[in-house]
């Protein structure tokens, strides 16, 4: 006998592929703030500042930052303390008879909850047909605006993490369980330092009477692509490990750029991190929740032993993994200059520098100077550009030991259209020994080489072959050494004072 499958959440008949046993609608209404039947509605239209300010006399109500279903929230200046705040509106609630007492639950939840990372709660309450949170102001941006435009690296990600995870680890503690997060709801301000906001979906854990449970029997709160197999499956029997999945898509998403859908690549794959970042990523987005970390302070402690080992180590110890330097200055998106040597001990692999002047082991620009450099002009050991320069170089106009080029070569080896070396071979060759159509040197004098040579004014151009050979890799030298010299010098300063005790002096 075949099973009808139904809806959770709105009892509708579903088809035999139908997703965490919802149907599209509210699978859609999942994923937002916004709720239908007794709650608030998704057509909330935000009040202009001046409608609101009667019922909030103690406010400067200075402006709208954005809204959505879940209510509005403004910028805003507490008169008697004189401080910037922000002022958190739900829409009008209709058919909850309820609620008020739900609200001031929840919301004293929240406002014992005093942790540097989470946004802090001020004050709550109804003002007129409005229940508001007085909430402290966070000057700067969120999480999801910094993956949109592409300004977050994989070492910066792996900052935040640790941040998110003290946070959480605090709320848990307190036994409170965030169900919602994702990029929107984690901010950064001015600092780079995390504040998470939006507890406004938090189940509270083991302080609420059996008989008041905020959440309703197949009610499903959070965001479908952050929301863990359980929260569609069994809303009622979320705990905290809900919020490692959803960690575990954020951290996903802020290495990859991607959220993790179907069956997706591992973060390494994407990006060049440690391999090891693969299992902690891997391991919070678990499906059973037994299989997860089972407290959000595991991962951090894993992500900090990958990561954090290196930073800990004494300056002078830490230099023997190599240095990177990256200027603020940027054009066409690309660091003015960027250094960088040895391997990172984040990914576990060689730094390559990228910018428009870049110097390092490997090094790619417009100009590159390194062990391997790729650039319009490159210097190196091996180099690859329009103008190479190096042992081995290949490009439009090289110049090596070895050099290859698609116009001219100049080298030891000089293989080209025109070349010129102590073996030259080209369709115009010159040098110790010369193969081509037109060729002269110590083997063969073919006049009419000898006649485009001297029109090229080969001896005049050796000298401005020299010095470009030589120069430029020598002014990089000193450009690298004197930022390493300041570094070190700025490490030292930072360095703690060595304090001694009066044994040591005697």
């Amino acid at each position: 006998m075949d099973t009808i499958r139904v809806c959770t959440g709105c009892g509708a008949h579903l088809t035999a592929d139908a997703p965490q046993g919802l149907c599209p609608q509210c699978l859609m209404k999942a994923g937002l703030p916004s709720r239908t039947g007794g709650t608030w509605t998704g057509g909330f239209i935000p009040p202009e500042p001046e409608s609101l300010a009667p019922h909030f006399p103690q406010l400067e109500i200075l402006e709208l930052l954005g809204h959505g279903g879940m209510g509005a929230v403004y910028r805003a200046r507490q008169r008697g303390l004189d401080r910037i705040v922000a002022l958190k509106i739900l829409p009008p609630i209709e058919g909850m008879p309820n609620f008020a007492g739900r609200f001031t639950r929840e919301a004293r939840s929240l406002a014992r909850l005093n942790h540097p990372s989470i946004v802090t709660v001020h004050d709550f309450g109804q003002a007129g047909p409005y229940y508001y949170f007085l909430m402290e102001f966070v000057d700067g941006t969120n999480l999801r605006q910094l993956i949109r435009d592409r300004h977050l690296r994989p070492q910066e990600a792996l900052g935040i993490v640790p941040q998110i995870c003290e946070a959480l680890q605090y709320a848990h503690d307190e036994g409170v369980v965030h169900r919602d997060i994702k990029p929107e709801n984690i901010l950064l301000d001015r600092k780079g330092r995390v504040k998470i906001a939006d507890f406004g979906l938090a189940k509270l854990l083991g302080h609420v009477p059996p008989d008041s449970q905020i959440t309703g029997t197949g009610q499903v709160m959070g965001t479908p692509h952050y929301m863990a197999p359980e929260q569609f499956e069994k809303p009622l029997e979320v705990d905290h490990r809900a919020d490692i999945y959803a960690l575990g898509v954020v951290f996903y998403e802020m290495l990859t750029g991607e959220v993790p859908m179907g069956r997706f690549a591992a973060p390494s794959e994407k990006v060049q991190i440690d391999v090891r970042l693969d299992e902690v990523v891997l391991r919070s987005l678990e499906r059973e929740p037994s299989r997860r970390y089972q407290r959000v302070s595991d991962v951090k402690s894993q992500v900090e032993s990958i990561t954090g080992m290196i930073a800990n180590l004494p300056p002078a110890v830490r230099r023997a993994f190599g240095f990177e330097f990256r200027s603020k200055t940027m054009l066409w998106g690309l660091p003015l200059v960027h250094i960088a040597t040895g391997m990172d001990p984040v990914t576990g692999r060689r730094r390559v520098a990228t910018g428009i002047i870049a110097i390092g082991d490997i090094a790619k620009g417009f100009v590159a100077s390194g062990g391997m450099a790729f650039g319009i002009v490159a210097f190196g050991g091996l180099a690859l550009g329009i103008i190479p320069i190096g042992g081995l170089s290949f490009g439009v106009a090289a110049l090596g030991g070895v050099a290859l080029g698609l116009v001219f070569g100049y080298g030891g080896c000089a293989i080209a259209p025109i070349a010129v070396g102590g073996l030259a071979i080209g369709y115009y060759a010159t040098g110790g020994a010369a193969v081509g159509a037109y060729a002269w040197g110590g083997n063969v004098r073919h006049p009419e080489a000898r006649e485009f040579f001297r029109n090229m004014s080969i001896n005049r151009l050796y000298p401005w072959v020299m010095m470009l050979c030589i120069l430029p890799p020598f002014i990089a030298g000193i450009v690298q050494w004197f930022i390493i010299r300041r570094q070190h010098k700025n490490e030292k300063e930072q360095a703690p004072p060595v304090i001694h005790s009066s044994s040591d002096r005697r």
